[in-house]
């Protein structure tokens, strides 16, 4: 394989080295890059959402800078509090401003794609007319400076937006509880300002300012009648829900697990410690339940700013945890190095509807030749005896099981049982809300945050990935309506193993565009760059070649979509890119059921 020269190299350090080197630094929270005449360098990241304190370094405080870690621990700490599970719009929100100062892209955050992305609003929303962004923004202020007031007054680490912008700040406090930077204050929206701009003020604040509001308004006849039909509400609400509890009782020995379930499930998290039969969870169209299974302190926030739940919901097993374990193929290590073992089941209340179930494992409890298998029902139906490391095609590497046509038994209740030798296991479950007869698609770039393209659709982070490394450049993209979907690439000797349902037929949609080997960056032309990309064992590229597809001109995007391709016996589509000339790359990828 030809390799650049001293020029190209200096010129695109992210493209040193040889496409072995680039083989052997596999995906997982540990990135080296590796310099043909120095040591490896390494970044190394590791998310919770403990208390931001316990991540405090030396060097940090006396910088007087958090770290990043501190700073995703501080906003999963946030997010799980009840003050903001009360407001999912104003948490979603926040998610989103924090996902783009995480990504480097806070400077880029702009009221338009704040309102499109975030609060539901069409391609024809216009920041000149309407303030929604702007007034919940000012919510969102106001939500952090009650919290860190009262339940946050302890945190050393707080999120501040300030005024007149929307990327947050993360300010360390002094030991003393006094900030070190303070924010100019913001002035308080009225009613009437709230409402020229269009909004209801129902985010105002928080339900007690409500019930004080309400205690301060004349008493009326309409009051009364108003009164007495609630009291009637109620009493008939109360004679269901005895007879509900009565027929579905909750074993009292998993009350204390089954505590607050975040925003998607903190009805049922309640009811269960009424210790009563939980209610239905009911998942909006965007939202899913996500459990991280076994011995894991708090909430966790991962790399697309998905809430993962402490363990609930089960009954029977133990706990694990393996720090140490460097686990391959995801870019959130966390989820798999904690998980539940033995014999043992979860019992999830939904609503009626139908689901997609996503089972997360990685082998790393490997003392004997022995190793694992998991046995699963769903309701009572056996639907799956697995091999973790062997479908996973190694030890210490992460692998996802998807179920479609998910739906809770006639109780209301998901019931999953795991069995089978050695113990059985699981890392962590992920249900949500699913499409009769078809797997949700799989959208995902080489970006490290999530990207929301023009039609609305979601590409998540960098994920399933086994070698190859990863670079950006911003280039001006021509002949696409998403041109920040080609800013990054994987490059290098590199595979995928994407999850998707046994049994069906796929389409797979590759993106590539070359932002190197063009000008001004290059003059390699036509054959600087060509590589074989293979699914399943079936070649799906021969002798590919990105500038030779584009007539020579580069950062020009490239689509291949391919047809009715099977999913493997395991439930995957594997792809490889084999390079023949210089690094193969991909810029995104795409799979959907047909």
């Amino acid at each position: 394989m030809q390799k650049p020269d001293n020029h190209q190299l200096g010129n695109a350090v992210q493209e040193s080295g040889n496409a072995a080197q680039s083989h052997k630094n596999v995906g997982s929270d540990r990135a080296t890059l590796h310099d043909s005449d120095g040591p490896s360098i390494v970044a190394h990241s590791k998310v919770t959402a403990s208390s931001a304190d316990s991540y405090l370094s030396s060097d940090a405080e006396a910088a007087g800078q958090p770290t990043k870690e501190q700073e995703r621990a501080e906003l999963a700490s946030v997010l799980g509090t009840e003050i903001f599970k009360r407001s999912p719009k104003l948490s979603r929100l926040l998610t989103y401003l924090c996902d783009k100062y995480f990504s480097g892209e806070g400077d880029e955050l702009k009221e338009y794609s704040i309102a499109v992305d975030v609060l539901g609003r069409d391609t024809e929303f216009d920041p000149q007319l309407n303030a929604v962004v702007r007034v919940d923004t000012h919510h969102l202020r106001k939500r952090l400076k009650q919290f860190y007031a009262g339940e946050g007054s302890s945190h050393r680490l707080q999120i501040i937006i300030p005024t007149g912008q929307y990327t947050p700040k993360f300010v360390l406090y002094p030991d003393s509880g006094q900030p070190q930077h303070t924010e100019p204050q913001e002035a308080e929206l009225t009613d009437e300002a709230l409402t020229l701009a269009g909004e209801s003020s129902e985010e105002k604040s928080l339900e007690g300012d409500r019930a004080e509001e309400e205690k301060s308004k004349p008493f009326s006849p309409s009051w009364l009648r108003l009164a007495v039909g609630l009291a009637a509400a109620a009493l008939v609400g109360g004679l269901l829900w005895i007879t509900i509890g009565r027929s579905h009782p909750t074993d009292a020995k998993n009350t204390t697990q089954n505590g607050t379930a975040g925003p998607v499930v903190s009805q049922a998290g309640n009811a269960a410690q009424n210790k009563t039969s939980p209610a239905a969870v009911a998942l909006g169209e965007t939202q899913g339940i996500r459990i991280l299974a076994g011995d894991h302190q708090g909430n966790y926030i991962d790399k697309a700013g998905h809430l993962w739940l402490s363990d609930r919901y089960f009954q029977g097993g133990e706990t694990f945890r393996r720090n140490s374990r460097e686990i391959a193929r995801t870019q959130d290590p966390e989820i798999f190095r904690s998980g539940r073992e033995g014999q043992f089941v979860y019992e999830i209340p939904l609503s009626p509807g139908t689901y997609e179930l996503h089972l997360y494992f990685a082998e790393t409890s490997f003392e004997s030749e022995a190793l694992r298998s998991v046995s699963l029902a769903i309701n009572g139906l056996p639907v799956s005896t697995l091999d973790v490391a062997s479908d996973a095609e190694g030890v210490n590497t992460a692998t996802v099981k998807i179920f479609r046509d998910i739906s809770p038994a006639k109780d209301g209740i998901l019931h999953l049982t795991f069995q089978g030798t050695g113990p059985s296991f699981v890392n962590a479950l992920e249900i949500l809300p699913g499409a009769p007869g078809k797997m949700l698609p799989i959208r995902f770039t080489a970006r490290e945050g999530i990207y929301r393209d023009h039609l609305g659709q979601v590409w998540m982070p960098d994920q399933y990935f086994l070698g190859g490394r990863r670079s950006s450049r911003k280039t001006a993209m021509e002949g696409t309506a998403d041109p920040e979907l080609y800013i990054a690439q994987r490059f290098g000797h590199f595979t995928y193993s994407i999850p998707v349902a046994e049994g069906g037929h796929y389409a797979v949609t590759l993106h590539f565009a070359e932002t190197y080997f063009a000008p001004p960056e290059s003059v390699g032309g036509i054959g600087s760059r060509v590589f074989d990309v293979y699914c399943n064992g079936t070649t799906l590229l021969k002798d590919f070649d990105i500038l030779k597809e584009t007539g020579g001109v580069g950062n020009q995007p490239v689509v291949k979509v391919f047809h009715n391709i099977p999913a493997s016996p395991q439930g995957k589509i594997n792809l490889t890119f084999v390079p023949i000339n210089n690094y193969a790359l991909v810029t995104a990828v795409e799979v959907t059921e047909e």
